[in-house]
């Protein structure tokens, strides 16, 4: 089991690369099954069956019991080669008693199997072979081999000697006396017991697919009512979407017997944060200013009650079932309840009846009381050995969208640019590449007749597949990064050869009647200015020197600091800064902060003394509202500043910003605009009650100022 030619995966190798996957299957497909691991060959004896002198070199590593990641551990660690002999036989007597006693008292396991990893090189003895034979015959256990091919006219042995799914094809190795003398016993058996022979070459490449759970399909009951007729029936899933589980990341593998737990506390918002418990809290919704408390029992009483059924609603022809209208995530299977003649025949009579009219049944299903109605079509199904109806879920007048798409424009009456117009010999070429790339007749079989390929009841999914593989490397080696691809993965994801060798030559046609063309979308746009200054350079263009970040100006303004914030010194300026870095988005942050200088300026302000400041601030900020399409900030600032500038006696500013036309932007200045020139004249036409505008405002002195204080 240990040899094999220079480069070559053995068949030890193999063989623990085989019992690997066989456990990763089990433990990710949670499977209940028990798995045993008796290794024979070892230099030490440790079996029930020993008596010193039969049944040595044989060693129960592991007694029934589940799969997991230590058994795992134990056969990727510690399985080491040796040079002493086992007899598998003896090996199969040991697995078929230890399967008896250890299933004493055990119910539900349905099959009982050995699965014997050998090259049939070692000695045996075959005095028991009968008895062997019997015991399994009557336990009803199921022998598989793993080892070299058992073809008879394959006298050089398997081709690829037992190597692993990435050794590929390797020296062939001529078959030992002892190893066909073993192929005859092996042969024999299989024959007496029904059993199956695989080489690793197949046994591998079919092992490295992991499983997924397999669930016991449960009936869901109920009666299926037709007016005042009611059929007790059963229903069970067909078609179910699979999601891989999302408790992984709870699990704590390091300590079996801490359970993991998630511990969540509630806090107010205030300085201390003052834990609340659960129990004080009540769930509340807003409905204006005020927070509406609901407790649960406020919900249950508010939840929508409906009674757990199946009722047909009526029938319709089947051409009005729309595929694109099925809904869901799967597809239940509908059967008279088991036990039932008088519900099987009632059922048998509606589903003929279905199919012989060529119609469906609309029905509505509360799978429980407190889950939503659903509404739904049932339509006949018949095979040779069964009959039921299928339940698919259907779409609410609500929940259709209807969007109406213009046609391609192909013809010549509408199409806009001739050259875009695909020739005969195009669209051929295309009808050849859809036709060679066919997956239902791209495989043939052992008789040579065309199959499908990528059948979906045995295609697996590449992806759950990549997630075991890390799973399983992440907890035998936590602190390694995460493996490569696995070659069986990375080849699963590739067509298949059958579909590319044919679909070449099309694709080399296709290249050259559709000319594709590199475009750099990096590349500078042509446009006139470029081509000029282009040809009138000569030699090679001068670097410009670079203006921004305030350094234009002269030692002076270089030595300025960085400006964060619009100032009340020059705000124009700041402004303009803060609008010109080119890696930040400060527009809103630097109207804001233009805002509010403004309105700190004219508060500030000794009579009308900075008011012409402020003035040419507010033309700025409402100007670059204009050129960066962003009217309602300004809009919305203007309204709240006539209210605050007539509020605290600084009308007379407001009648300066009505001189100089600075009111709200209206639609006709900027179309992002929701202000309609006649809104924005209304606005600054208005006056405020109690107040008549029509009087001047009298400037007041510093003298009468003073005289006030």
């Amino acid at each position: 089991m240990n040899q094999a030619p220079p480069g070559t995966v053995t068949a030890l190798e193999s063989a623990i690369e085989g019992i690997n996957m066989i456990l990763q299957r089990k433990m990710f497909a949670e499977s209940k099954d028990e798995v045993a691991l008796i290794l024979f060959g070892t230099p030490d004896t440790d079996n029930p069956l020993d008596d010193g002198e039969s049944y040595q070199h044989i060693t129960l590593l592991r007694p029934l019991g589940l799969a997991d990641f230590d058994l795992l551990q134990t056969v990727q660690s510690e399985l080491q080669p040796s040079d002493t002999p086992g007899d598998f036989l003896d090996a199969i007597v040991v697995a078929l008693d230890h399967l008896e006693k250890a299933l004493q008292g055990k119910k539900g396991f349905a099959a009982r199997r050995v699965i014997l990893f050998t090259d049939l090189g070692g000695p045996f003895g075959d005095q028991e072979l009968d008895n062997i034979v019997a015991a399994m015959s009557n336990t009803k256990t199921e022998l598989n081999v793993i080892g070299p091919s058992l073809d008879e006219d394959d006298d050089a042995g398997d081709q690829s000697n037992g190597g692993g799914s990435g050794a590929g094809p390797s020296v062939r190795k001529a078959k030992t006396r002892q190893q066909k003398s073993g192929e005859a016993l092996i042969r024999h058996m299989l024959d007496q017991t029904s059993g199956e022979c695989y080489s690793f070459s197949e046994a591998l490449p079919a092992l490295s697919y992991f499983q997924s759970r397999q669930v016991k399909p449960m009936a869901w009951k109920c009666k299926l009512e037709i007016g005042n007729m009611e059929i007790p029936i059963n229903g069970y899933a067909k078609v179910k979407d699979f999601k891989l589980k999302q408790t992984w990341k709870k699990v704590y593998a390091q300590d079996t017997t801490v359970t993991p737990s998630n511990l969540r506390t509630y806090h107010m918002t205030n300085e201390e944060e003052t834990e609340v418990e659960k129990e004080d809290m009540v769930e509340g919704y807003r409905y204006g200013n005020t927070i509406v408390p609901m407790s649960e029992d406020d919900k249950d009483s508010m939840k929508y009650k409906a009674e757990k059924c199946l009722k047909v609603l009526g029938f319709t022809k089947a051409e009005n079932f729309k595929r694109h209208h099925i809904l869901g995530d799967g597809v239940l299977s509908v059967t008279a309840e088991k036990g039932d003649e008088a519900a099987a025949v009632a059922l048998s009579a509606l589903i003929n009846a279905l199919y012989e009219t060529n119609c469906v049944a609309i029905a509505r299903r509360v799978y429980a009381a407190n889950s939503a109605p659903r509404l739904g079509a049932l339509f006949p199904h018949i095979k040779a050995k069964y009959e039921c109806l299928f339940w698919v879920e259907l779409p609410f007048a609500e929940d259709v969208r209807t969007y109406t798409f213009g046609s391609l424009p192909l013809t010549e009456d509408v199409i806009v640019n001739k050259k875009y117009k695909p020739t005969e010999e195009q669209l051929s070429c295309m009808d050849d590449l859809i036709t060679s790339m066919d997956l239902s007749q791209a495989l043939e079989d052992e008789d040579g007749e065309k199959e499908e390929a990528l059948k979906p009841k045995i295609t697996f999914n590449p992806y759950f597949q990549r997630v075991y593989q890390c799973l399983q490397h992440r907890a035998l080696h936590p602190d390694d990064p995460l493996p490569d691809l696995s070659p069986i993965i990375a080849n699963y994801l590739n067509p298949p050869d059958s579909v590319m060798s044919a679909s070449a030559p099309v694709i080399e046609r296709l290249q050259k009647l559709f000319k594709l063309e590199v475009t750099d979308k990096d590349k500078q746009e042509q446009t006139g200015e470029n081509m000029f200054k282009a040809n009138e350079e000569e030699g090679p263009q001068v670097k410009k020197q670079r203006l921004d970040n305030n350094l234009e100006g002269g030692l002076q303004n270089m030595m300025k600091a960085e400006v964060t914030e619009v100032g009340t010194v020059t705000p124009i300026d700041d402004f303009k800064y803060l609008l010109s870095k080119p890696d930040q988005n400060l527009f809103e942050e630097a109207c804001r902060q233009m805002q509010k200088r403004i309105q700190q300026v004219v508060m500030d302000s000794f009579g009308q003394q900075f008011y012409g400041k402020a003035l040419d601030c507010l033309k700025a900020l409402r100007q670059t509202c204009i050129d960066k399409s962003g009217p309602n900030n300004y809009n919305e600032y203007i309204k709240t500043f006539k209210d605050s500038l007539i509020a605290k006696g600084r009308r007379d500013f407001w009648d300066l910003i009505i001189k100089e036309q600075q009111g709200l932007i209206s639609k006709p200045e900027c179309e992002a605009s929701g202000v309609t020139k006649k809104e924005a004249d209304e606005f600054i036409s208005e006056e405020d009650k109690g107040e008549s505008s029509a009087q001047p405002v009298e400037e007041e002195s510093a003298d009468d100022l003073l005289d006030q204080l």
